[in-house]
């Protein structure tokens, strides 16, 4: 992350955000191995987001601004 490059939706860039949004799904089988059988990372994650499907039925929608959620906080990010 400090150099700006990492291994990230399977290919080395710089992937933003330290804290970024990815589904992995693993199966094991009887012998006790473990496959990496799905994955999905950005906008591939939609599905999975319940609070998009809300948020495109509203007017603003997402209200991204072609700039990601910024209306994302954490909990100690907010102003009063």
């Amino acid at each position: 992350m400090a150099t700006g490059k990492t291994f990230f939706n399977y290919k080395m860039q710089d992937p933003g955000p330290s804290e970024r949004e990815g589904h992995s799904v693993f199966y094991k089988d009887k012998r006790g191995d473990v496959f990496h059988s799905y994955s999905c990372y950005s906008r591939g994650n939609d599905m999975l987001n319940v609070h998009y499907h809300y948020l495109d039925m509203v007017p603003k929608g997402r209200d991204e601004n072609g700039h990601g959620p910024f209306w994302v906080r954490r909990n100690d990010e907010y102003k009063d």
